[in-house]
């Protein structure tokens, strides 16, 4: 055998009908990242016994919980069915708005050991936790989804008659190529963006039982969009809308090609503690805005999602 690369890795999917087991005859996706993954992180104890040698008798275990984000380019398509998982709900005539249906997928990472071995991890019962989005000037955009699962299990093979999809082959979207339609509504003057993040967050937690090492499901808290915005600073408006504790809406539109973009519609934010800064004498002058995103009783809903735009 040899020693693993890293670049031998191959990450796939499948959502999962029963929380925690992974379908018969599986239909895995091939799935686009950059590093990351989930891990197993186990709680241990150690003995309190008194003993007159002074020696400890015993390092117990008491529980194990998989959690890990999985890095990656945007790119079209690769992130529909993770796009369910952390809005607990399903794609709708290409349109998508955060609900209250949880989905678990297993995810399963190969390794090439070479001579024909190989290592499987595959981790059941796994939950999007968290997902962002990076938008910064002259850059790719960039992500991660943060998942929890309730077990990871090793196997040297396949699951019997599996199949894996191949990895798309759409282009990384970049903020300067790739981003238009971004809009604040309420501002005189559209303001230049210099970076802008965006992360959702399902506020996941364990549920851990007396005769097991893992959790029996995952409980989900309130659904959270929140993130960032960095501005030149301009005028005085943008800046008074923080000190007025103003909202507004956001929306942008990412993509390479006519019927392979998204767009990304909040259509009620509130801003947060932003602040004004005037940098040194070899700077421009920066807004940084923290917003929330807010349930809008237009789509019924905090944030909407559409594929497919031209």
């Amino acid at each position: 055998m040899t020693i693993a690369s890293g670049s031998s890795r191959r990450i796939a999917y499948v959502p999962e009908t029963v929380f925690g087991t992974t379908p018969a005859t599986p239909s895995f996706k091939t799935f686009r990242a950059t590093g990351g993954g989930p891990r197993t992180n186990k709680t241990t104890g150690t003995s309190d016994e008194i003993q007159a040698d002074r020696n400890v008798r015993d390092e117990y275990q008491l529980g194990q919980d998989v959690t890990g984000a999985y890095d990656f380019e945007l790119t079209y398509g690769n992130l529909d069915d993770l796009l369910e998982g952390v809005m607990f709900s399903t794609w709708a005539t290409n349109v998508l708005v955060n609900g209250t249906t949880d989905k678990s997928f297993t995810f399963e990472e190969t390794i090439n050991l070479g001579g024909g071995n190989k290592s499987l991890s595959r981790f059941l019962g796994c939950a999007v936790s968290m997902l962002s989005l990076s938008i910064a000037s002259r850059a790719a955009i960039t992500g991660s989804a943060t998942i929890m699962a309730r077990q990871e299990m090793l196997d040297t093979a396949i699951v019997a008659g599996s199949t894996y999809a191949a990895s798309g082959i759409t282009p990384v979207m970049t903020s300067s190529a790739n981003v238009a339609a971004l809009t604040i509504p309420g501002i005189t003057a559209p303001p230049k963006v210099r970076s802008l993040s965006l992360e959702i967050n399902n506020n996941l937690r364990t549920r851990p039982l007396v005769g097991s090492l893992f959790t029996d499901s995952f409980g989900s808290g309130r659904f959270e969009v929140s993130g960032t915005m960095e501005c030149y600073f301009e005028t005085n408006e943008l800046y008074q809308k923080v000190l007025d504790h103003g909202s507004s809406a956001l929306s942008f539109t990412a993509g390479n090609a006519s019927g392979s973009k998204y767009t990304f519609n909040l259509p009620k934010i509130i801003f947060g503690n932003g602040e004004r800064r005037p940098g040194g004498n070899n700077d421009d002058v920066m807004v940084s805005i923290p917003f929330r995103a807010v349930y809008d009783p237009g789509i019924s809903a905090t944030l909407q999602i559409t594929r497919g735009v031209a």
